[in-house]
């Protein structure tokens, strides 16, 4: 008889919550210190989200008696993704509705004068112009701050949880 997998439910939820807080925690600090985030903070957070997926899976390998297929590396990936970025866009729609609407305000103010920039050098007709005005006060909204938030973390754990899954699994 064929011993089972351990299930994937126990890693993603573990690591799926301090990848969380621990997005959470980037959020707070950089506001807590009026930081813009720029390219060395990208390289770092990827390079947290890469560790946090990869000793994950590592540890999932271990409690497996060394088994790991691409599917399960990447089914951990996925699901810390989903569990860590559904509580980091929660927290990113409290945190710019209530915590700082500043920025909201001027991420606002920033697109329509980008948006105008645009209407008058592309010389659009009223009705377009209409439409382009309406589409920037969309994308300038808490939830879709937090829902761009929570697909690129899928994304890049995802990502991640295949390359790693490639690396470690068992032939």
């Amino acid at each position: 008889m064929q011993k089972e997998d351990l299930q994937v439910k126990p890693y993603a939820i573990n690591y799926g919550v301090i990848f969380g807080a621990y997005s959470i925690l980037m959020l707070v600090l950089l506001y807590a210190f009026n930081y813009e985030t720029n390219t060395f903070i990208s390289i770092f957070n990827f390079i947290i989200t890469v560790a946090i997926v990869w000793y994950a899976i590592h540890i999932y390998k271990i409690d497996n008696g060394g088994k790991l297929d691409l599917t399960t590396a990447i089914k951990i990936g996925l699901a810390i993704g989903v569990i860590g970025g559904l509580i980091y866009g929660f927290y990113t729609y409290i945190h710019y509705e209530l915590v700082q609407p500043e920025y909201i305000t001027e991420m606002k103010s920033s697109m329509e004068a980008e948006m105008e920039a645009q209407i008058q050098q592309q010389q659009m007709g009223e009705e377009e112009a209409k439409m382009t005005r309406n589409m920037s006060g969309v994308f300038a909204s808490p939830f879709v701050l937090g829902t761009i938030g929570l697909l690129s973390i899928i994304f890049k754990t995802f990502l991640v949880g295949l390359i790693v899954g490639m690396i470690k699994r068992n032939n």
